[in-house]
Formats: C-alpha cells, sequence, structure tokens
C-alpha cells in the first residue's frame, strides 16, 4: 500500500470574555482550558516522533492567555477563590453553588470522592431562586474543599507527574487549607505562563505548524454581506437590514496576522476560517492579506462541485479521490490552497470515540485511515486525510481527558509505516497535486449554510443592533481615533454570541453571552461618551421561542406504549429533538431529559422521553407536566408516585425506563399541517429539574394521511 498522509488541524478559541469598559472577565474558561487543554495536545507530540500536526490559535484566545499571565487579572471566580471561605458573602455562597460545579460529572468530578459527595449535598437539580436554602448545609471547610476541587479539576492530569503538589492535594482529598489554595494558585499561573512558549518552541522545531483565525472569530461571509445567508439557505429569514462591511471583515484578518507575527516572530502561512464559514468574496479577501491555504468542511466541497456526497454503511465515502487531495482557487492572478476536512472522522473524535475504549478507539481510527489509502491506491498518488476539529471541548467527554487515547493514537501512527502526519502547509506541498476550484459554495461546517447564526429572530435582533451602532459609530468617528469604540464592535461581530442566539444551541451561560454581546454593543457608545440606548438593556433572549426538531419524522410509527423501547425499529422514522448533556462546561448544560422523540400515525400522536437516570435519585415524587398547545392548550400531568395520569382528554402513559405517550389526534382538533407546540417540565416537590426544550416550544407539524406515499416521492 502507497503512503497516505494524515494532517489533524485542532483549532484552540475562546470567545472574549472580557468586558473592555471594566476589564474584568465574566467567564473562566480561557483560563481553565488553559490549565486543562491548551497545554497538553502539543505537549504530547514530544513523546512522538514524525507525529506533525496544525494547531489553530485564534487572536481572541491568545490575547485573554497572555492577559492571564498576571496573576492580579480581574477574573470574579478567581477572586472568589482566593476569598478565604470565612469571609464569603452570602451572594459568594450562592455563585460557588451555583458555577463552581461547572465541569463534567461522570469525567472531572466523580474521580474525586468529596467533590462528589458535596455536588450531591447541593443537588443534582436544583430551584436558582432556592440555592440560597442550601447554605447552611455547607461548613466553611466545605466551601474551600469546593473552592479548591473546581480548579483541581479543571488541571490535567498529565500535571499531577509534572508537579509534586498536584499529586499531595489530589492524595489528601478533603479538608483542604488556604495555604493549599495559594500552592494550587502559584501552580495554575505557571501553566498558563508555559503554553504561549511551548507553542513556539514546537513551530520553531517543525513538530507543529501554527494557523490563526480573523482576530475575533467572526463569520467573514456574513461581515461581508450578510444577505449571502439567503444562497445556501434559500429560506432564511433575514434581518430588517442588512449587514455589509467588508473593511471591517478585512481588519479582522489583517490584524489577525499582525498579532501573530508579535507573538511568534512570522507570519501564519494559513488561516482556519471561523466555523469553516467560506465564499468566493471571503476567500478573495483572504488572497488580498496573502493567506496561502484556509481549510473548511467536506459538504462545503461537494456543494461547490454539484457532486452528491454519498457513504456506505461504514461511514467511508463513495468517491474519495474528490475529498482526499487540497484544492486551489484563483482569481485576478492570485491563488489560495483549500483543504476540505473529513467529517466522518472528526465527529468520531468529537463525539463518540469518547465512549470506546481508548486503544480501542485508536485502533478503529487508524484501520479507517488505511482502509481510505486502499480505496483511492488506483486514483490517487499521495492523498491526504484531513482531521479538522475543535482541540479544546471534547476531552471533557474522555476518561483520563483523553491522554490515553492519544498516547494509543500516536502510538499505532508512529509505528504504521503506511500513514504519515502531516502539517496542512507540507500536505498540500507534498501531497496530491492540487486541483481547481472555480467557485466555493457559500457555508460553513455545520450545515453547509450559516443558519446558526442568522435567520432566527434572536440571531437577526443581533444583526439589527450590530447595523444600527456600526452605523453609529462610522457616523461619529469616521477617522476611526477612537480605537477602543471600534475595538468593542470588532468584538461584538465575533460569531461566539449568535452560536447561543437561535434555537441551536443552548447552556447554563446563555444569558451571560446576551449580557456580554450587548455590553459589547453598549461599551461603543460609552468609549464615545455618550449613554448607549435604552433597548441594549433589555435582554435578546426570548423565552416563548419557537425550537425546531433536530430531526423531523419521515414516517408513521406504531410504538407499544410501555415504557421500554421493546425493539429497535418501533421509534425508528420518528422525529427528535437533542437535549444538553449535563455537566458540560460551556457548551452544554445539566440536562435529567436526554432525548424527546415524536411521531405520528393516522390515528394517534406518540412522545417519547429518554432520561439520564443516573442523577435521578428517586421517581417517588417526579410528575411530569406535558404542554400540548394546538387550537387549544392542554396540560397533561402524570405521577410517577400513584401512576396516575391527569388529563383532560383519554391518554396512555407509561414509564419504566423511558417515558411513552399515546395521544388520539381526533381530541387536540387539528388537521394535516396544522401546528402542534409541546414541552415538557419535570418537577419533584414543586422544583422544576428538567424541561426540553430548555426555552420556549417544540414545533410540530400534523402530517396528512398520505404521508408515508409523500416521503417516499421526496
Amino acid at each position: 500500500m502507497e503512503t497516505i498522509y494524515l494532517s489533524f488541524l485542532w483549532h484552540m478559541h475562546q470567545p472574549f470574555y472580557k468586558n473592555l469598559y471594566t476589564g474584568e472577565y465574566i467567564l473562566p474558561w480561557v483560563l481553565l482550558h488553559g490549565t486543562k487543554d491548551y497545554y497538553d495536545m502539543p505537549y504530547l507530540l514530544k513523546e512522538f516522533e514524525g507525529i506533525r500536526q496544525t494547531f489553530n490559535l485564534v487572536p481572541s484566545l491568545l490575547i485573554q492567555l497572555v492577559d492571564y499571565e498576571d496573576v492580579g487579572v480581574k477574573d470574579r471566580y478567581l477572586e472568589l477563590f482566593r476569598k478565604p471561605s470565612r469571609e464569603l458573602t452570602e451572594e459568594d455562597k450562592i455563585f460557588l453553588l451555583k458555577n463552581f460545579f461547572n465541569a463534567n460529572w461522570d469525567n472531572m468530578i466523580r474521580p474525586y470522592p468529596r467533590y462528589f459527595e458535596l455536588l450531591k449535598r447541593r443537588g443534582f437539580y436544583y430551584s436558582k431562586e432556592q440555592i440560597g436554602d442550601k447554605i447552611p448545609y455547607f461548613s466553611d471547610d466545605d466551601l474551600r474543599d469546593i473552592q479548591v476541587f473546581f480548579f483541581l479539576s479543571w488541571i490535567d492530569p498529565m500535571f499531577s507527574d509534572r508537579y509534586e503538589e498536584i499529586r499531595r492535594l489530589k492524595a489528601k482529598g478533603r479538608y483542604f487549607t488556604e495555604e493549599d489554595k495559594s500552592v494550587l494558585i502559584r501552580i495554575i499561573n505557571e501553566i498558563i505562563r508555559g503554553i504561549i512558549p511551548l507553542y513556539r518552541e514546537l513551530s520553531e522545531k517543525g513538530i507543529i505548524e501554527l494557523s490563526t483565525s480573523p482576530f475575533y472569530h467572526p463569520i467573514i461571509p456574513l461581515l461581508i454581506d450578510n444577505t449571502i445567508a439567503k444562497v445556501s439557505n434559500p429560506d432564511c429569514r433575514l434581518p430588517d437590514k442588512p449587514f455589509m462591511s467588508r473593511e471591517d471583515a478585512s481588519s479582522q484578518i489583517g490584524r489577525a496576522k499582525e498579532l501573530f507575527y508579535q507573538m511568534f516572530n512570522t507570519y501564519p502561512k494559513g488561516m482556519w476560517p471561523p466555523e469553516g464559514s467560506v465564499s468566493d468574496e471571503a476567500l478573495e479577501l483572504y488572497m488580498e492579506h496573502n493567506v496561502g491555504w484556509v481549510a473548511s468542511d467536506e459538504e462545503i466541497l461537494f456543494n461547490s462541485l454539484n457532486i452528491e456526497l454519498r457513504r456506505d454503511g461504514e461511514g467511508f465515502i463513495s468517491n474519495p479521490d474528490v475529498l482526499y487531495r487540497p484544492y486551489y482557487f484563483e482569481r485576478e492572478g492570485r491563488r489560495i490552497h483549500i483543504v476540505f476536512r473529513d467529517k466522518g472522522l472528526s465527529d468520531l473524535i468529537s463525539f463518540h470515540y469518547s465512549r470506546f475504549d481508548p486503544k480501542d478507539a485508536a485502533s478503529d481510527l487508524i484501520r479507517r485511515i488505511k482502509k481510505i489509502g486502499e480505496r483511492v491506491k488506483n486514483s490517487l498518488k499521495r492523498p491526504t486525510v484531513f482531521i479538522i476539529m475543535d482541540g479544546e471541548n471534547a476531552w471533557e467527554y474522555y476518561r483520563n481527558d483523553g491522554i490515553d487515547f492519544f498516547r494509543y493514537l500516536y502510538d499505532g501512527l508512529s509505528k504504521e509505516k503506511s500513514i504519515s502526519c502531516r502539517t496542512i502547509s507540507e500536505a498540500i506541498s507534498e501531497g496530491e497535486e492540487a486541483r481547481p476550484l472555480s467557485r466555493c459554495f457559500p457555508g460553513s461546517w455545520i450545515n453547509h449554510n450559516f443558519s446558526i447564526w442568522i435567520g432566527h429572530i434572536e440571531d437577526n435582533m443581533s444583526w439589527s443592533l450590530l447595523t444600527e451602532t456600526r452605523e453609529y459609530l462610522e457616523k461619529n468617528d469616521p477617522e476611526k481615533k477612537n480605537d477602543k469604540a471600534w475595538e468593542s464592535l470588532y468584538i461584538a461581530e465575533g460569531s461566539d454570541w449568535n452560536w447561543w442566539y437561535g434555537d441551536d444551541h443552548s447552556s447554563e451561560n446563555d444569558e451571560i453571552f446576551d449580557y456580554l454581546f450587548r455590553e459589547n454593543i453598549s461599551n461603543v457608545y460609552r468609549f464615545l461618551g455618550v449613554t448607549p440606548p435604552e433597548k441594549l438593556n433589555i435582554p435578546i433572549l426570548l423565552e416563548e421561542r419557537e425550537v425546531r426538531p433536530t430531526r423531523e419524522p419521515v414516517n408513521f410509527i406504531h410504538p407499544i406504549i410501555d415504557g421500554r423501547v421493546t425493539n429497535y425499529f418501533e421509534w425508528m422514522g420518528s422525529g427528535f429533538l437533542e437535549a444538553k448533556g449535563h455537566g458540560v462546561a460551556m457548551h452544554e448544560t445539566f440536562s435529567l431529559i436526554k432525548g424527546c422523540y415524536f411521531g405520528f400515525n393516522e390515528r394517534f400522536f406518540y412522545l417519547r422521553l429518554d432520561f439520564d437516570k443516573f442523577f435521578l435519585n428517586s421517581t417517588e415524587d417526579i410528575i411530569f407536566e406535558i404542554t400540548i398547545s394546538a387550537r387549544d392548550t392542554h396540560l397533561i400531568a402524570y405521577n410517577m408516585k400513584d401512576r396516575n395520569v391527569d388529563s383532560p382528554f383519554p391518554v396512555q402513559i407509561s414509564f419504566a425506563d423511558i417515558l411513552e405517550m399515546e395521544v388520539p389526534i381526533d381530541v387536540l382538533g387539528v388537521k394535516a399541517k396544522d401546528r402542534i407546540d409541546v414541552w415538557v417540565i419535570v418537577k419533584t416537590k414543586e422544583t422544576t429539574i428538567g424541561r426540553i426544550p430548555q426555552r420556549g416550544f417544540l414545533t410540530i407539524t400534523v402530517p396528512s394521511e398520505n404521508f408515508e406515499m409523500e416521503m417516499w416521492y421526496v
């Protein structure tokens, strides 16, 4: 078998959490991922000769890492950590109980028995309004242990080998002292100070290639002209007034290159477009800034070529000679290379291998790469598989922070003669000859469109505020002399704020992200010396918002209502709404409900709820409140204690492993194409412990009697 190149790009990014006007950090994720992910990912490569990779460092992350090198940085979490537990106010204690368990419960809290004990005492679920009632159950020693465990759990396991003090704290396990806190903060600072020098060292040695992204991680095609969203998604609802600023997009790219040069004494050869977002106009702008390469997703490539993307039952692409090679795009004498990631392999690492034995996961990935090589050996001489993904958030799902998986993987790749690991620049220069790409389909690496960031009423409200504020700033400072006002605008142009608007994503920090976006906009006015408009004090987040399902139904279903998955096929073809998993610090929030399935046949509407039963201590006091809003609004309550159903019409409900419900369609008074809105609340002792969707309502369209035939023809 000929050699196949393998090129990893790890995307390291955080939103800008600092309020530029007050100088305070609102959320701590740069610091926490700094001690858990940013150092160990490149450092592991020192153990394995020949494993060369690309790391993408976003400027908004880099400047925050530099801030955190200062032990006096203004951060609410750090200030609360440093404060002696006996001096904590009631407000401090509430903040601590709410926020200092924000780590993956399975992999970062349960390994510490004392920490898990304190989590159980606080409660896996609680009412935010009643959290103050928990304070009497925690002594000063308990609160100090929470302070220590939160930051200790976010320190990568590899540092236990490097710091005797970390081993001592873990062995001690409880009743930490104020001196222990001082030791821990010193180690945290040492780790943070070592991150950027490590990347510089490995880059200079040729072990890694460093790339970057536009400064505050904006969606460049949308900054240039956000009406382009309708090209890839014709149904997209645009804001009333378009945002168009090629100038800002250019500034975000140019300033990123300059910061990179200041830190690493060289310009990056390539850039990862935020969220893999590309378009013809965006590529032309990258070329103007002499960017040598960019990367995106396989779906962008296949849509650009008007070729159908097909995968077989094992997930292998049916036409691999299209994907596993570089491309180039030319305009007016300029050229830029583009590579496209294998989404299947990238997603296996991001979302699936964490559930495997680490050795089996590594072996499976190597097997798949070798099989790709075998499939293209007659069509490509030097193919390259590009694996591109987030480099920081997946590992909290892995045992031992993914270190075991990576060691098995890198050891296996080192021994595998048919696979050669290359940086992206090396893969472009040494790999298969690049093909021309005459046009670039506009979209991102998510659904090959921009629907995450524009189209929902919340997204469009934020774009309207951004447009209005930019026009005001341009009018009042056309020569761009007010650096901080413009900087605040550039921060607000970042992709991260709209990531949390709309019904696509949710976390327990949604309100904070909304606040930060509005603060960034408000800071533009503050730095101009004027009072921000009053409407910027009003949250953009809407409680009563429409949520579309993760997956629409594709056929009629006939499940048995027994509270169990009776067979694999009974819910096949149903619709599905995904709930977010517990304990993910930034990207998801705890939810007792894991997902909601729904579907129809000619006579009945069906609903199914799956739960994380480990964190459901007792089912005796649980009440499910299912609201169905059609022509009228109906509340169905199911009490687990006596299995009683309180409903305005006959329904069938059963709970064992899952909750299943059957409702006759005729009692809802709906017909084909009508809309049903559904939401479910789970309570115990009048405290809400779960809701799906987290805000708003799931919108479902009633199918016609010919639904299956219609879907067949589609």
